[in-house]
């Protein structure tokens, strides 16, 4: 297995030549061209020769679910090019339609010209998303842009069944949901607890999509002191990103997260809470989220009480605030393998860039 382990390389060298004549003033004899190579000697043409990339191909693919949030991923790359491919190895479980459930990065990969080479891979999936499979795609895409290639940009995409057998020929194309619109989700019966086993927050609230198709988002919780406004910069006292999910059309599911409160000595200045949904999480404000909640924080919820489990306040269900959503999507880039045998051990490992992941279909 190669998992960009620069050190693995083998470097061949044929020296061909013979000691150089030099005439006087230095001047190098020039070969004849016309003079035959010696027996056993691979003549050379000067020019350049182009590289040809092909997509990789996978191959004896083995799925197994692990009791818990994981799958185990074994399977092979063969590339069929003349140059090494360098990359991310990406799974994306699909619905019935085709539209991505959830999308991970398996592992980095590099696999030279003309070989093949077998990978293992863990990857965590949630539980209520792996129910929510019809299918299973694996491709291969670049610096850890899983979610923004295009399926095939650098390898052909295998579809699989969540057994791991070939999947049908007539299965939708794969393709990834919209970012959430305003009045597409509904937020109600949030309650905020505190977890005395683990010493962390447990928010539960349950999520409507009142929509005709799949939606796929990240949740926020932010909160703040009693003077703060959720507009002002750095007003928050709190932010913390929950899970990614993704839910059926039509359908309704509660959900429970642990909140981590890292400034605990801040704790007891926040007044109110926001909850809100965006494709990005955290890194979109409330004002502009296409569904928010804003509701008051226990008042007998306090960090001194860490021992104790308090009960915690409801919020008014019936009266979430509902914004316009941020209408600017990013630009996607294109990605695909590196083609380049010369390159930067040091790039091997590029660091995650952070989260921006809207896409459109």
């Amino acid at each position: 297995m190669t998992r960009n382990d620069w050190r693995r390389r083998t470097l061949g060298l044929l020296l061909v030549g013979s000691a150089a004549a030099w005439g006087p003033g230095c001047k190098r004899e020039q070969p004849q061209a016309s003079v035959p190579p010696d027996a056993g000697v691979v003549a050379v043409d000067a020019a350049p020769v182009a590289k040809v990339a092909k997509p990789l191909k996978f191959s004896t693919v083995r799925l197994v679910k692990e009791n818990g949030s994981h799958v185990e991923v074994t399977y092979t790359l063969t590339n069929p090019g003349t140059a090494q491919a360098r990359g991310d190895a990406c799974l994306a479980l699909l619905d019935e339609k085709g539209f991505t459930v959830h999308e991970a990065q398996m592992g980095s990969i590099t696999v030279k010209g003309g070989t093949e080479d077998v990978f293992k891979d863990r990857v965590y999936v949630r539980e209520p998303d792996w129910e929510q499979t019809r299918t299973v795609l694996l491709y291969t895409a670049r610096d850890y842009q899983c979610d923004k290639d295009r399926f095939q940009e650098s390898s052909e995409p295998l579809r699989l069944l969540r057994t791991g057998s070939p999947a049908p020929a007539d299965v939708p194309p794969p393709q990834r949901p919209r970012k959430p619109a305003p009045g597409e989700m509904e937020l109600s019966g949030v309650t905020l607890s505190h977890d005395s086993t683990l010493g962390l927050y447990r928010l539960q609230y349950t999520v409507k999509n009142v929509s005709a198709r799949r939606i796929n988002g990240q949740f926020c919780l932010q909160g703040y002191g009693e003077d703060a406004h959720p507009s002002e910069e750095k007003a928050a006292l709190l932010s913390d990103d929950l899970d990614a999910f993704s839910i059926a059309a039509g359908a309704t599911v509660t959900v429970t997260d642990l909140v981590d409160i890292f400034d605990r000595e801040r704790w007891d200045e926040i007044v109110s809470l926001d909850l809100f949904l965006d494709a990005r999480g955290c890194e979109s404000k409330p004002e502009s989220a296409p569904v928010r909640l804003r509701f008051d924080r226990p008042a007998n919820l306090h960090d001194a009480d860490a021992t104790d489990e308090p009960e915690a306040d409801d919020s008014d269900d019936e009266t979430a605030e509902v914004n316009e959503g941020d209408a600017t999507d990013p630009a996607e880039d294109e990605t695909g393998m590196d083609s380049s045998d010369a390159y930067d051990p040091a790039e091997e490992f590029p660091e995650k860039p952070s989260s921006d992941e809207e896409t459109v279909d």
